[in-house]
């Protein structure tokens, strides 16, 4: 076994980000290292997920509706920026070649890949019966 020390975290990262790098760099399996680009995705996705806690601060800190420029109510612009900022980390870490157990999934991805292992499942089942 290799006594490897990982990555250092980049400079600049708020706790958030430096959280992500660490949590995803000790679940790798110990045989496991990260290419150049796959640190690069993993920087991206660390600073994407500061954004995002900085958002969500806000959006906590002044509320989903906000007063307009006259004076109406209406939805804070931090509310529809932490949704794309999740859409986006979320692809970013989808962009890192993690082993399956790693790799964060959406609920439609765990659904299809039930369904496929299920198939797989009865097909195999079917060719027992078979041969």
């Amino acid at each position: 076994m290799t006594d490897r020390t990982p990555p250092k975290a980049p400079e600049g990262l708020s706790a958030t980000g430096r959280r992500l790098w660490a949590a995803i760099l000790a679940d790798l399996p110990a045989e496991m290292e990260l290419e150049a680009r796959e640190l690069v995705v993993l920087e991206a996705a660390a600073r994407q997920a500061d954004v995002v806690a900085s958002l969500e601060r806000a959006v906590k800190r002044d509320g989903v509706m906000v007063k307009g420029a006259s004076g109406q109510r209406r939805l804070n612009g931090a509310v529809s920026e932490v949704r794309q900022g999740r859409i986006a980390l979320a692809r970013l870490l989808g962009d890192l070649d993690l082993p399956a157990e790693q790799t964060p999934q959406t609920a439609a991805s765990k659904r299809a890949r039930k369904a496929a292992n299920t198939r797989w499942a009865e097909h195999a089942r079917r060719a027992a019966t078979r041969g």
